[in-house]
């Protein structure tokens, strides 16, 4: 029986130790990768005043202040006596509501701001992340992009990449209009440079969002492989629904690049989002072993977060304060997928669950993601993702991980125990023909004893009658027919002898001449029966190989010796064996052969022994000493 697993003071060292490296790392990319903390210029209300010189220096950074934000769809030249309605960072808000509850979250809206140059020329480029849903961008009183709105001749492909020259002032205007989504108008900041630090900034994001996605797809694919072939009793399903949800949600900006736009792509997007909550919890109650009451309403609770996703666009509002509710329950969703993962890992280390310790692990990483979400809430990633998704993609390597494992280990264990059938298929081919061998010596002894009755008579009438010549025809006629095949006992071992009283048969069918010296040995023996079998069978029968090799008959030969003496069982034979055998098969088939001496080696580092293999003078000789046992007398 398993002994359970505790809360060592070692396991609790490595537990804190994970805590504070996950939120160094978290920590690390807040300031790193993180658009609100990355240089900017600094701004004002309506402005963004660019020293060149720093700009040259720095010719990449997010407009994030600055923003002029107006309830109506303004075109330029309408700002003229129209104060905004709001002064704010982008990010602030999800949506034109402004954060009051009772405001319309949809509608129409227009962000405008300037960014004051100096008089040179340049060319410059604007990215934009996200915007919901529809569009209109200028700069300098040119439109640049049109999305969503249905002109005929767009002035610019649907891409999010707009590239332009000027010099002075830059006025950037962008109406937006939205009537359904979750969030609407402009809520992450867009990227502003030279047109190359933009587009590789793109195109870096682009290449670590498609390596994520690739080692997901690559990683469900083996986890349904593996789950149509082998059947392990394993979440190989579920697992292979966290890559394909993992995936999903990591995707976005390649649906981007490839023209993907509109509600539907927003929809899938945050169902792969939640449905990885749900996954995980579903793989976690799987290996932690937890109560079916319980494990079972989890899995509903997640089920539910999904579907209330999808269907969200499905009921419009008019007010933002639904949608501020509907976000905190799904904020309390993300806190109970937390709390489950620590408390699933918990309740299998306490009754002893496999893999339970690195689970609890990572859920210790998925916790400190949320607390460092909630305590640091300005953060949006450039190149890499959110904290929670880099959490769920270090669970997801870790459940994967762990599922492989498992599978490698299950699978050498079945091949394992496949080697031992075919040994004790072995043994008791050997014991059987043992018997049979017993079973026709009975019988031959039986008919001799039954015709030696009569013989016996006729012997005595012979000599009561004086007559020797007959007796001496009589015996010279039946000598020849006195059968000496009983069985030989060779070491006392039952199952050593079985399987030498086959071997040397067999050998001696194939025309080699066989000598022995066999120690006696204790039944049992400290060498377990599988491997005892394996060392006799693979000894004899590649001697027995090499001297069929031979093309004379009379040059066939073998020795063997067996011996238990000092604690050590000694295995000695030699054969001979024609030039060129060296320590490696010689059957022509050397894919399915030659596996005889590495299987005696691990025979011999299992009972720290010796083997030494190799050809000697005229014969090959291959001697295994074995230790474990107890001295002999």
């Amino acid at each position: 029986m398993r002994e359970k697993q505790r809360f060592s003071p070692a396991f609790a060292l490595a537990l804190g130790a994970v805590v504070l490296a996950s939120c160094a790392l978290f920590l690390f990319c807040y300031r790193a990768d993180n658009k609100y903390t990355a240089p900017r210029p600094v701004s004002e209300p309506g402005m963004t005043r660019i020293d060149m010189a720093w700009y040259d220096a720095h010719p990449f950074f997010y407009l994030v202040d600055g923003w002029e934000f107006y309830r109506d769809a303004l075109s330029p030249g309408e700002f003229e006596g129209r104060q905004p309605d709001a002064h704010l960072y982008l990010g602030r808000y999800g949506g034109f509501d402004l954060g009051d509850p009772s405001a319309n979250p949809h509608g129409c809206a227009t962000y405008r701001t300037v960014l004051e140059t100096d008089e040179i020329q340049r060319d410059y480029a604007l990215e934009l992340t996200e915007i919901y849903s529809r569009w209109r961008l200028w700069v300098n009183g040119r439109l640049v992009q049109s999305v969503g709105m249905g002109e005929e001749n767009p002035p610019a492909p649907a891409d999010s990449l707009a590239v332009f020259s000027a010099s002075g002032g830059i006025e950037i205007v962008a109406q937006v209009w939205d009537d359904g989504h979750f969030y609407s108008g402009m809520v992450y900041p867009p990227a502003f440079g030279s047109p190359q630090a933009v587009g590789r900034v793109a195109a870096l994001r682009l290449l670590f969002h498609g390596a994520a996605c690739a080692l997901a797809l690559l990683t469900a694919l083996l986890c349904v492989l593996a789950w149509l072939r082998y059947r392990f009793h394993r979440p190989y399903p579920a697992l292979a629904l966290l890559c394909l949800c993992f995936c999903g949600s990591a995707a976005w900006p390649l649906f981007q690049a490839l023209g993907g736009r509109g509600q539907g792509w927003t929809v899938a997007e945050r169902v792969c989002y939640y449905g990885s909550f749900l996954a995980l919890v579903v793989i976690q109650g799987r290996i932690c072993r937890v109560p079916k009451p319980v494990f079972w309403p989890a899995c509903g609770l997640g089920a539910a977060v999904c579907a209330a996703v999808a269907l969200q666009p499905l009921f419009p509002v008019s007010t933002a304060g639904p949608l501020m509710f509907y976000a905190s329950c799904l904020g309390a969703y993300k806190w109970f997928t937390a709390a489950w993962l620590l408390g699933a890992s918990v309740w299998g280390l306490c009754r002893g669950a496999e893999y339970s310790k690195p689970l609890l692990a990572g859920g210790c990483v998925f916790s400190c993601a949320l607390v460092l979400d909630k305590l640091l809430p300005l953060h949006e990633p450039i190149l890499l993702g959110w904290f929670v998704e880099m959490a769920g993609g270090v669970l997801l390597g870790l459940v994967a991980g762990i599922a492989w494992y498992d599978t490698v280990r299950v699978y050498r264990e079945s091949t394992e125990l496949q080697q031992q059938k075919a040994l004790q298929e072995v043994r008791l081919e050997a014991w059987g023909r043992q018997a049979r061998l017993q079973r026709e010596y009975v019988h031959r002894t039986r008919e001799q004893l039954h015709e030696s009755r009569h013989r016996l008579t006729l012997v005595r009438h012979y000599l009561e009658a004086g007559e020797l010549g007959k007796l001496s025809a009589y015996l010279e006629e039946i000598t020849p027919q006195v059968t000496r095949g009983a069985p030989v006992e060779y070491t006392g071992n039952g199952l050593v002898d079985a399987i030498l009283g086959v071997e040397f048969s067999l050998a001696e069918q194939g025309g080699v001449y066989v000598e022995y010296d066999c120690g006696r040995l204790p039944e049992p023996l400290f060498v377990a029966d599988d491997d005892l079998t394996s060392v006799l069978m693979n000894v004899l029968e590649n001697a027995v190989e090499g001297c069929g090799r031979l093309a004379d008959p009379g040059e066939r030969w073998l020795f063997f010796r067996l011996c238990l003496a000092g604690g050590s069982l000694t295995l000695e034979c030699r054969n001979s064996a024609p030039p060129g055998t060296e320590d490696r098969t010689s059957k022509r088939d050397r894919r399915a052969h030659g596996f005889g001496l590495s299987i005696l080696r691990g025979i011999a580092q299992r009972y720290d022994g010796e083997l030494s293999a190799g050809r000697r003078e005229d014969a090959y000789e291959t001697v295994l000493t074995l230790y474990g046992g107890e001295t002999e007398g």
